[in-house]
């Protein structure tokens, strides 16, 4: 009897084990599962399309997208609640070592460049925009239309969304070397908000992602630039002025680009891993950036000459 007992203790170890052990596996694949990916709300547009086309394309998996600024999205990624996450920088020291800590060693992925446009009111007459007119808009050092050589003597209104995205920091980190925006600086919520702002004053300038008026997959995006116009940014000394087309952001002449990152804290080859595969396979994703009017770093962006006689 006091065998058979023994007996069954050990049985129901094995069984306890055993299903703690399918409770833990990893069930997903690279085309099969479920997973999810964080991103700026920046790229919305972008990941609604690269989502779609790998669902139809593997309909045994789910990517769930979660729209969060950079912040959180690093926290979300650290957190392990996401196992992928784009961003527009890579780890910082201090972020690998916490990675690291946990016996987690993530894979950077530099697969895209995308830019930041600036907007302005249909009504507003500028068109062009110095660089260093911008900065010192930003910094404070000019504050009115007519100091940078227009009739109005208006404040100059810049607006950008909340001070913990990729646009901000972009900005803030690129642009003036960490150094705080002026009071003539407005965050609201998102790219959305921004646009409908500009779209209503005409002495507003916005700052947004420019895959919200890039995208011609999304009708939304074309939508939008009908609300607002795209400023063109240069030199004064050249009178050379770019908008951030695609062609323009290859070639670098427009000067306010971004890297994209796909982050993967997945080492094995799980549905992030199938997914961040996706993106950067120059027959699917790399073609659905281009589309979108980013330039892919996989995929080269070609120069088309048209004829106009």
């Amino acid at each position: 009897m006091k065998s058979k007992c023994i007996l069954l203790i050990i049985l129901s170890v094995i069984i306890l084990s055993c299903n703690n052990t399918v409770k833990d596996d990893p069930t997903d694949t690279l085309t099969s599962g479920y997973t999810t990916v964080a991103i700026d709300e920046s790229y919305t547009f972008l990941f609604e399309t690269l989502t779609r086309v790998f669902e139809d394309t593997n309909p045994d998996a789910k990517i769930k997208i979660i729209v969060q600024n950079e912040k959180d999205a690093f926290k979300s990624l650290i957190d392990d609640s996401c196992k992928v996450m784009v961003s527009n920088r890579e780890l910082t020291k201090n972020e690998l070592a916490i990675l690291k800590s946990k016996n987690i060693y993530p894979k950077t992925t530099l697969f895209a460049y995308d830019a930041l446009a600036l907007i302005a009111n249909p009504e507003n007459p500028d068109t062009n925009l110095d660089i260093d007119d911008f900065k010192k808009i930003l910094s404070g050092k000019i504050t009115k239309w007519n100091e940078i050589g227009k009739n109005s003597n208006k404040e100059i209104l810049v607006i950008f969304d909340n001070p913990n995205s990729a646009n901000f920091h972009y900005i803030k980190d690129s642009l003036l070397n960490g150094t705080e925006l002026q009071k003539n600086c407005y965050g609201v919520s998102n790219n959305k908000e921004v646009i409908d702002y500009v779209s209503k004053n005409k002495n507003a300038i916005g700052i947004i992602s420019a895959g919200w008026i890039t995208d011609d997959y999304s009708n939304i995006a074309k939508a939008f630039l009908r609300q607002v116009k795209v400023m063109a940014v240069g030199h004064k000394s050249s009178e050379l002025y770019y908008k951030p087309y695609q062609y323009y952001i290859a070639d670098n002449s427009y000067p306010f680009i971004r890297r994209m990152f796909l982050i993967n804290r997945q080492t094995r080859m799980g549905l992030g891993t199938g997914f961040v595969n996706f993106i950067c396979n120059i027959d699917k994703g790399q073609l659905i950036l281009t589309k979108a009017g980013l330039v892919p770093v996989y995929l080269k962006v070609r120069d088309v000459k048209a004829n106009v006689e």
